[in-house]
């Protein structure tokens, strides 16, 4: 902290000024007290101290705004510098968690946590692990990103004292990307058949995630991207299309090949059991209330990515 030479001693002058004048040596001018009366030594000592005592001086000013600041800096606080606000991270990237601290922090635990993918718009529990426990304040930790059943997550420090009583915490959500999307157009559909999850991203922000499954076989849905043969966009949507193959109506249909032999759609109640493993004949299956959505949402000519 910046120190005036002399302080202590001002300061303390100051205090004694101010006692002073609540017993009374220093009093206004009044008929019974001439203005002219002479002053005391003492007073007279105390009244040169305060007239060395600059109070608007920009020195003692910035002493005084520096001790204060330092009290305040003494209250135990935590926060996350990195992930910044609306920061995305992607699945396996090494990533570095900073934070910064005051007071008497000498341990952080970290750990995130979020509500699983729902199903048909209704919740399916939550995941939660912990990164760092009960670690040294290092001011910062690297962490490989595991895939999360979420399109974000919360990450949560928390700064502890030496008796590991828990003194300050912080949050921040961080929006995920799985790592087979890392290079997608703003706007497109995407799903990874080894999860089992469709996402729509619009305007490079995921705005639908659902789970789904794809075709039981190998190889019965094929990868897909933009510009691979009749395949990778939606080509066309109906209400309602019918299968003559399996003779069965597909409600909410997005024709992912030019031909229409393979789309995104609703499945029947029956079927939702299988949701999140493959069971279709080579479609990309929905829980009905997520196609509707969907289909809603994404128009003709929407880029399709099958990973």
């Amino acid at each position: 902290m910046f120190s005036v030479p002399g302080w202590p001693a001002l300061r303390t002058a100051l205090l004694l000024a101010l006692a002073l004048l609540g017993a009374g040596v220093f009093s206004a001018p009044s008929a019974s007290s001439p203005a002219s009366q002479p002053p005391t030594n003492e007073s007279a000592q105390l009244a040169d101290n305060l007239a060395q005592l600059d109070l608007l001086s920009p020195q003692y000013e910035f002493s005084l705004g520096t001790e204060l600041l330092n009290q305040s800096a003494a209250q135990p606080s935590i926060r996350l510098i990195s992930p910044g606000v609306d920061e995305e991270w992607r699945e396996e990237s090494l990533v570095t968690i900073s934070y910064q601290t005051t007071g008497p922090i000498s341990l952080v635990r970290l750990y995130y946590y979020g509500g699983n993918c729902p199903l048909g718009g209704r919740a399916r529990g939550s995941f939660g692990q912990v990164i760092a426990d009960m670690g040294p304040n290092t001011g910062s930790y690297q962490w490989h990103v595991p895939w999360v059943d979420a399109t974000a997550f919360r990450l949560r420090i928390a700064g502890y004292n030496d008796d590991n009583e828990m003194l300050a915490e912080y949050e921040r959500t961080v929006r995920f990307r799985p790592k087979e999307l890392a290079d997608l157009p703003p706007t497109c559909l995407a799903v990874i058949k080894r999860k089992q999850r469709l996402y729509y991203y619009e305007d490079g922000r995921i705005v639908r995630m659902h789970i789904v499954s794809t075709g039981i076989y190998r190889g019965s849905t094929p990868d897909m991207h933009p510009g691979r043969g009749q395949m990778g966009q939606v080509f066309r949507k109906s209400r309602a299309a019918y299968s003559d193959m399996y003779d069965v109506v597909m409600y909410y249909y997005l024709a992912i090949t030019s031909s229409g032999s393979h789309g995104i759609h609703a499945t029947y109640p029956n079927m939702y059991r299988y949701l999140g493993r493959p069971a279709s004949h080579g479609c990309i299956r929905q829980h009905r209330a997520d196609a509707k959505i969907l289909y809603s949402l994404v128009p003709v000519g929407t880029p399709v990515y099958v990973f």
